[in-house]
């Protein structure tokens, strides 16, 4: 594929660079140490910061508000709203856990992935639009090009950015840009990012976009009408590429990569009802274990996140 093979080699090079972090001091360095994790069994770790996340509730029980804030905000008005209590503490161990998973990125590699044989199916020469969740492991795909090849992925600015931050934050944005470079992923702007998808899609490739973006377009999401970003519907539309919800899933103390059934732009009258059909998608699988969904309330989330719905402004 000479045009594919083009996009590859001339969109964001500098992004596959590694970036240098300036020294924040040596409790960063050693929190940012997978050599130091390589000594520690996960499940032990994991369990260790499960009782740090209920010593620090008891020190600032607002910690558990924001966390039941966040969470009323997912599974209020459906089945699991009766289960809110307990979802919230868990969604606090949840973001712990998934960043501890990022400094053992040999767990995130070695993740089983399943529903990748639907792909094959496929006619020849269409692209697909993997649709992801902010849900999980950070780089919980990071098995996905072992399976389907390389995967062009949309990165915010704060990965972007041509500097690193001091210290453990810099660390923390160095490692998911590494993750992502070995697992096999390209790494590009989501800001101006149309153009090389498209061109990567009608080339047969394969593009990584996050789902769950507040934006103007309005869908049914848990219940309520949450705004969300058109992009990942939109683009598949344009380019009749498929769209494949994705989305990392716990069993037992440990993750798989789920592919759920691809949806052809073709079965759809219109973009909106694709979108729809994705966010339903993924409805189903997230609501499995809520408590993994990055907060709508995040930085950069919704303006207004409830039980009632998520708006992008106030």
């Amino acid at each position: 594929m000479p045009q594919l093979t083009s996009v590859l080699e001339t969109s964001e090079d500098s992004l596959a660079q590694p970036r240098a972090v300036p020294w924040g001091g040596v409790v960063g360095r050693l929190r940012a140490s997978s050599a130091v994790r390589r000594l520690v069994p996960a499940p032990l770790a994991m369990a260790g910061l499960d009782l740090a996340q209920r010593l620090a509730v008891r020190r600032d029980p607002a910690r558990l508000d924001a966390a039941r804030a966040a969470m009323e905000a997912v599974v209020g008005g459906t089945a699991l709203e009766g289960d809110l209590e307990r979802l919230a503490f868990r969604h606090l161990c949840a973001w712990a856990r998934g960043w501890e998973l990022m400094w053992r990125p040999w767990l995130l590699a070695g993740m089983p992935v399943e529903g990748a044989e639907a792909l094959r199916d496929l006619e020849p020469g269409r692209g697909v639009v993997f649709s992801l969740p902010h849900y999980g492991p950070l780089v919980g795909v990071a098995a996905l090009p072992r399976v389907v090849g390389p995967v062009h992925a949309a990165v915010g600015e704060h990965m972007a950015a041509q500097e690193a931050p001091a210290g453990y934050n810099g660390y923390q944005n160095e490692q998911v840009r590494k993750v992502l470079r070995d697992s096999g992923f390209r790494m590009v702007r989501a800001a101006g990012s149309a153009r090389t998808f498209t061109q990567v899609l009608e080339a047969g490739g394969r593009v990584l976009i996050n789902l769950d973006v507040p934006g103007k377009t309005p869908v049914q999401f848990f219940g309520k009408t949450v705004e969300l970003m058109s992009g990942t519907a939109r683009l598949a539309a344009s380019t009749d590429a498929v769209v494949v919800p994705v989305v990392p899933l716990p069993r037992g103390r440990k993750w798989y990569l789920h592919l759920d059934a691809p949806l052809d732009p073709r079965d759809h009258e219109s973009w909106e009802d694709l979108l729809q059909a994705t966010v339903s998608a993924v409805e189903g699988l997230v609501l499995r274990a809520p408590e993994y969904l990055e907060s709508p309330l995040r930085d950069g989330g919704w303006a207004v996140a409830d039980r009632n719905g998520w708006r992008r402004t106030a």
